[in-house]
């Protein structure tokens, strides 16, 4: 059962100076935050490097008095780094990383199942994946989807309910 909302936050702010603060805030949130960039960056490796960055940089902030939100701010922290890491790279180091992942992969016909939801989920517009991603890997709720994004509730909502539509009919054979 995940810690509750004001536990993150507690862990967060304790982190530096407790280790079993910073241990039990890794334990809860490290699986979700490797979920999110995996689906961003469709790179297992990649993904676990990135959250090992953004951990390190929270290690490295000065404060964390101010972070009200724990849990959506290590969220938001591991999605600008898997996108800063898709920025860096060529398209043609994408291709290969893809490749490479499906050759690694012995159960053929669970990957292709994973492949075509993620390859659908790709095919969101932005706004709608990251919506669709936080929300269902990330475990986000609407309210800290929207706070994350700087976005109104009833926006975040409305392109989630979009993001499952489009899902629907492209795991359907259907175009969104």
């Amino acid at each position: 059962m995940p810690a509750d909302q004001r536990q993150f936050t507690e862990w967060l702010r304790a982190m530096k100076q407790d280790r079993e603060a910073f241990a039990s805030l890794y334990a809860e949130m490290s699986r979700p935050m490797y979920t999110v960039a995996c689906r961003i960056l469709h790179n297992r490796a990649d993904a676990e490097d990135t959250v090992q960055e953004a951990f390190v940089k929270l290690l490295r902030r000065e404060r964390t008095d101010d972070i009200e939100n724990g849990r959506a701010y290590l969220l938001q922290t591991v999605r600008n780094e898997a996108l800063m890491i898709l920025r860096k790279r060529s398209h043609e180091e994408l291709q290969e990383d893809v490749a490479t992942d499906e050759q690694d992969r012995t159960d053929s016909f669970a990957w292709a199942n994973e492949e075509a939801i993620t390859e659908a989920i790709g095919r969101l517009e932005p706004a709608e994946r990251d919506i669709f991603t936080l929300h269902v890997n990330g475990e986000l709720s609407f309210e800290e989807i929207a706070e994350v994004m700087d976005m109104s509730l009833s926006a975040v909502y409305r392109r989630y309910r979009k993001a499952q539509k489009k899902l629907r009919t492209m795991m359907n054979g259907g175009n969104p």
